[in-house]
């Protein structure tokens, strides 16, 4: 048997009703559905279109938003990092570079500034207060735009790793040093690990390292 779902929702702004705020709106979003397996639900509206709904609250929704961006941030930074180190060496003269490093694509601005409306005065307990407020809208449009630029970014910056990683080896390998960085030497001794060498930090340690491999 057919039952009626009525879900509560955010509003989107009617073209043409000026007066309307972002949220203020009523929207019609009665479906007749008989879909209860999954919190995404399929039915018909009012107007008989067949429309897949899911429900969330606006702070839930901007929470998991925002900690998805956290998430790609972090990504990004990491793979800028390494893009960073490998061109740097890559320029190394040791290796057959020029001693300047190739431009790496900028990762910074990518979140519009917050428009906020700061204000002071007495709360309604008698405190004296600083009050800082932002539109749900702008924060939820800016942190979706920002997750875009995050994932295109990441990927422009990951082929770049990718490729100079590449040159690297062969760099690497032509000056005489394994193609792969040199991982940290470890040994047990009495059930405590001992490190003998040191992961290699950069090329002044690579040289060294295969330099005293040479003389053992």
């Amino acid at each position: 048997m057919k039952t009626t779902l009525f879900l509560i929702a955010g509003s989107l702004a009617v073209l043409g009703c000026a007066s309307k705020k972002y949220g203020d709106e009523k929207i019609q979003t009665k479906l007749e559905t008989s879909d209860k397996k999954t919190s995404e639900k399929m039915g018909f509206d009012k107007d008989r279109n067949l429309m897949i709904q899911d429900k969330t609250s606006a702070t839930d929704e901007l929470m998991t938003q925002t900690h998805v961006n956290e998430s790609l941030q972090a990504k990004l930074q990491f793979e800028y990092q390494q893009l960073k180190r490998c061109r740097t060496e890559l320029s190394d003269v040791r290796l057959g570079g020029t001693g300047e490093m190739a431009p790496i694509p900028e990762i910074d601005g990518i979140k519009d500034d917050p428009n906020y409306k700061e204000s002071v005065g007495i709360d309604e307990s008698g405190d004296l207060v600083f009050v800082r407020q932002e539109k749900f809208e702008d924060r939820i449009k800016s942190e979706k735009n920002a997750e875009k630029s995050y994932r295109r970014l990441t990927k422009v910056i990951s082929t770049n790793r990718e490729q100079c990683e590449l040159r690297m080896r062969k760099a690497r390998v032509e000056a005489g040093l394994p193609a792969e960085r040199t991982p940290a030497i470890t040994r047990y001794e009495g059930g405590q690990v001992v490190i003998v060498q040191p992961a290699e930090r950069n090329l002044d340690d690579a040289f060294r390292f295969a330099n005293d491999a040479k003389q053992k």
